[in-house]
């Protein structure tokens, strides 16, 4: 028997993450008339808002938005998924085509941060130094997710 005329579909198949997809299809993810930070910054409310996160401090200035809370909420909970950071996850309480929205901050945000008491404990790139982040969380909360400004939300896609 010859294998001259046997195809493996699996040579053709292209396995894409979670991160790709949104990244090739970004008008699927995001709206294309605001700011990408601001539609990030949206999706995390919604998502703050969704899981009881209360109360929450939005604000916009320095080059950043952001959103403080007074406990993390954005790495796992004792019953959250998790690492929400790499992956589509649905909001909770079972909303039609709804998702966690920490992926568009890996996806698409310039530059993110969290602090946490005071104290910076992630940043996604050394685009802005510690002392900068600590002055814009100042006052947002115990735990601020801050993103960096920055274009159209049409222009990643």
């Amino acid at each position: 028997m010859s294998d001259e005329g046997t195809h493996d579909a699996s040579e053709e198949l292209q396995v894409l993450n979670s991160l790709d997809v949104i990244r090739r299809r970004a008008w699927m993810f995001l709206p294309d008339d605001e700011p990408l930070d601001l539609a990030i910054v949206t999706l995390l409310l919604e998502t703050a808002l969704r899981q009881g996160v209360a109360p929450l401090t939005v604000r916009s200035g320095g080059g950043f938005r952001s959103l403080g809370a007074d406990y993390d909420w954005l790495w796992r909970s004792e019953d959250g998924e998790p690492y929400v950071f790499d992956r589509l996850v649905p909001l909770p309480g079972g909303i039609q085509n709804s998702f966690r929205g920490e992926i568009l901050l890996t996806a698409f945000a310039p530059f993110w941060a969290a602090v946490s008491d005071g104290r910076v404990v992630y940043k996604s790139s050394q685009g802005f130094d510690d002392a900068r982040v600590l002055r814009e969380a100042a006052g947002a909360g115990a735990f601020v997710v801050l993103v960096a400004e920055g274009t159209l939300a049409t222009s990643q896609g």
